[in-house]
């Protein structure tokens, strides 16, 4: 459906979407090694971000969709009570994080709608139309 005929409760569903799955995709980047195998950095706030997301998402009924709420209860099982620094400093534990929250990516992708993109073709200043 194009967003213009979106209800409300919808376009802030894609919002809610949307940003689930770029808080979801920055924390299992950030928890996977680099090509050489180096660990990258690791900010609390990658963590953070998406508790406090849980939270608002939590108080936010009207975004209620049985798939999007499941998807948000297997994210916050999967994080747990996590302290980041105990994250940081495991790598069996962030290998579990990465491998969980990759399925729930996949479905967020599945979920998310690609917003059509408009060419507009202007004519230049000066320039007569004949």
């Amino acid at each position: 459906m194009p967003p213009a005929l979106m209800k409300p409760s919808q376009l802030a569903r894609e919002a809610f979407v949307a940003e689930f799955s770029k808080l979801v995709s920055h924390l299992t980047e950030r928890l996977t090694a680099d090509v050489e195998g180096e660990r990258k950095i690791f900010r609390d706030s990658a963590v953070t971000n998406l508790t406090q997301f849980f939270e608002r998402f939590k108080n936010l009924t009207s975004l209620s969709n049985a798939d999007l709420d499941r998807l948000v209860d297997t994210a916050q099982r999967v994080l747990g009570d996590a302290d980041p620094h105990i994250v940081r400093n495991s790598a069996s534990l962030r290998q579990q994080i990465t491998t969980q929250l990759s399925t729930v990516q996949a479905a967020l992708d599945g979920m998310l709608v690609d917003q059509p993109r408009r060419r507009i073709l202007r004519q230049g200043r000066g320039t007569v139309k004949r």
